[in-house]
C-alpha cells in the first residue's frame, strides 16, 4: 500500500512540472498568483514615504501623573502637532522625526 501511494505521489508531482513546463499552457494559478505580486508592488510603489522634522514646543508633567507620564508636544506642520508620551525618567528630545 505504501509503494502504491508512493508511485502516486511521485506521478503526480512529475506530471505537474510537465504542465508548468510545456511553453504555450498558461497556469491560472500561478497567473493569479504573479497578478496579485504585481498589484501590491505597483500600491507600495505609489505610497512614497518621507521622514519630517517636528521640534519639540511643550512639555507638561500632569501632577496627577507625576511618577508615570510625560507629554511631549512636536510641532511638524502648521496644522500638524504631534503628542508624545513619555515614563517620567526620559526627557522629551528637541525633535523626532516623523514618517508621512
Amino acid at each position: 500500500m505504501n509503494r502504491t501511494i508512493l508511485i502516486i505521489f511521485f506521478s503526480a508531482l512529475i506530471l505537474f512540472l510537465i504542465i508548468i513546463n510545456i511553453p504555450g499552457i498558461e497556469n491560472k494559478i500561478i497567473n493569479i498568483f504573479l497578478k496579485q505580486q504585481v498589484e501590491l508592488n505597483s500600491e507600495t510603489l505609489n505610497k512614497k514615504k518621507y521622514l519630517i522634522e517636528c521640534k519639540l514646543t511643550d512639555e507638561i508633567i500632569e501632577r496627577s501623573n507625576i511618577d508615570r507620564e510625560r507629554q511631549c508636544y512636536y510641532f511638524c506642520d502648521s496644522n500638524d502637532i504631534v503628542r508624545v508620551d513619555t515614563s517620567i525618567g526620559f526627557m522629551c528630545q528637541p525633535f523626532i522625526l516623523e514618517e508621512r
